[in-house]
């Protein structure tokens, strides 16, 4: 449970950014499953292993990037990652874009805050020294593309990965292509073109949207008024199929 925890509060970790609050997950027993559209989590954690190298692309710096640093840390020291390279921008693409001084922010945030946060940074500290933690930097994280046109070195350095973790609703746009898509489209469908298996935590705060249910999306369209941009619904959305496309997408 304490990793399902870890993982919610990186998924409403996304809620941090500058156009809405932070929302504690008061019971981690399941008090929120109706807030998450769909939970491919279980998929997240089969991928994990002592010898996993694993991608976790930052989205929004402060609040959320502590949340994500909490799983990291997590994941390194129940043996669920071998390595972790935490993705961060060069400068914010936009103004709570997580960048590596924001990380050396946070990091001495948690030292400051002590007890258990400052055992957290200590740790975090200790994998960054000995080479399990390493922070990445691409200027591709700050183009207007979708990752249909990423570098060949990112492709490649997504390739070696075990599995990407995705967080934010800008990377998930990004990620099955700024589209007006039916939301019922599979979201194996539009992201088969990644090079390694993904997945995406995201808070719904734009229309993009793939991968749900028909009777969930009628029960949603008429109970939830605005429930794809009102931060309150969020997904956890996998696709691990190792076997990957040449295409560069459907739609291209």
């Amino acid at each position: 449970m304490t990793g399902q925890l870890k993982l919610l509060g990186a998924l409403w970790g996304n809620r941090a950014d500058l156009g809405f609050r932070i929302q504690t997950v008061q019971d981690p027993t399941g008090a929120v499953d109706d807030q998450i559209l769909r939970d491919d989590s279980a998929d997240l954690w089969k991928h994990l292993s002592a010898k996993a190298t694993v991608i976790v692309i930052a989205d929004n710096a402060g609040r959320e990037l502590i949340a994500d640093l909490l799983l990291v840390d997590h994941l390194l020291e129940r043996n669920l990652a071998g390595s972790i390279s935490l993705h961060l921008k060069t400068y914010p693409y936009y103004v709570s874009d997580a960048t590596t001084g924001d990380l050396v922010s946070c990091l001495r945030r948690l030292t400051d805050a002590g007890g258990a946060a400052a055992a957290v940074s200590q740790r975090l500290h200790e994998t960054m020294a000995d080479g399990r933690l390493t922070a990445y930097v691409n200027d591709f994280y700050c183009a207007p593309w979708s990752y249909h046109r990423m570098p060949a070195s990112l492709r490649h350095t997504f390739e070696h990965a075990s599995i990407v973790v995705m967080k934010g609703d800008l990377n998930y746009r990004r990620l099955v292509g700024d589209r007006r898509w039916s939301p019922s489209t599979p979201f194996e469908e539009v992201t088969d073109y990644f090079p390694a298996p993904v997945v995406a935590l995201r808070t719904l705060k734009s229309d993009v949207v793939v991968g749900l249910e028909p009777e969930l999306l009628e029960r949603l369209d008429m109970t939830a008024e605005s429930w794809r941009t009102n931060g309150r619904f969020g997904l956890i959305q996998a696709n691990t199929d190792r076997r990957r496309s040449s295409r560069s997408g459907r739609f291209e």
